[in-house]
Formats: C-alpha cells, structure tokens, sequence
C-alpha cells in the first residue's frame, strides 16, 4: 500500500516537491505517466508537451501539491456526513489494470457504500487515466449516463 500511494505522503511534504519538480516537469510526467499507465507510451509527442507546459506556469506544481495537502481536510469533511449517501446520479469509472485502484480495491463495493444512485464502470486496458488511455470508451460511458439529463 506505501508503496502504490508514496506520491500521496510526498506530494503533501511542505516545498519539496515543487523544489526537486520544477525545471524537471518532464522527468516528473515521464515517470508518472509511465508509471499510472497501461501502455507507458500513453501520453506522448505533442500530448506530452502539452502537459509539460501546463506544469511549467507559475504556480502550476505548487497548485497540484496543493491538492494533496487538503488531504486532511478532505478527510475530515467526509467523516462529518459519511453516514449519508450520494442521492443524485453518480458514474464512477477507474482504469481495471492501475495498481494502486483497479487491482487493489472492490471499486463497486467502495463507491457502494458512497452512493445509492449509481452506474460503475471498469476500464479495460486502461490504468489510472482513463479520458487519456481510452477517450473513446471514456466518452461513450459519459454520454450514456448524460443521455436524457435535463439538468
């Protein structure tokens, strides 16, 4: 499990990784998108570029680093009404072969126990990006479950 989730304990570390990340966006990526992925080769050319400019604007590693230090807060948010259930219509989808979600964990027992209005799909061939790894797919399944949603 530490090893599957290091980035998470990682990523929270005050300053540290925008320290070792900035000016190496690239290396970062390359490791985890090879890493996350099915096919390492996933996210490449042009696509891996642009990610790498993305992440290379101020503030831009800082604000993923971000994500992972509310980590506590998040957490202490969903105690507070973990008793109660997801009404409206919920879709979850997750990459079968990502080692740290699809290997490791029941998906439709954990969001289950989240949500009562709802549609899983697992993702074949895929790891933890499914809109990158397998768009088409991905996008049948949200234009399913949007079909017929009058908002």
């Amino acid at each position: 499990m530490a090893k599957a989730y290091w980035f998470f304990i990682f990523n929270q570390i005050p300053d540290l990784p925008e320290a070792l990340i900035t000016g190496r966006e690239d290396l970062w990526l390359s490791h985890l998108f090879a890493d996350w992925s099915y096919n390492p080769h996933t996210i490449s050319g042009e696509a891996f570029d642009t990610y790498v400019k993305a992440y290379r604007r101020p503030g831009a590693v800082r604000g993923a680093m971000a994500d992972y230090r509310a980590n506590a807060e998040d957490v202490a948010q969903d105690q507070l009404d973990a008793d109660k259930k997801i009404a409206c219509p919920t879709l979850s989808l997750w990459g079968a072969d990502f080692y740290a979600v699809g290997q490791m964990f029941d998906m439709p027992m954990v969001w289950a126990e989240m949500a009562e209005n709802l549609k899983t799909a697992e993702i074949p061939q895929c790891g933890h990006l499914p809109q990158e790894e397998q768009p088409e797919i991905v996008n049948k399944l949200l234009m399913d479950f949007l079909d017929g949603w009058t908002g």
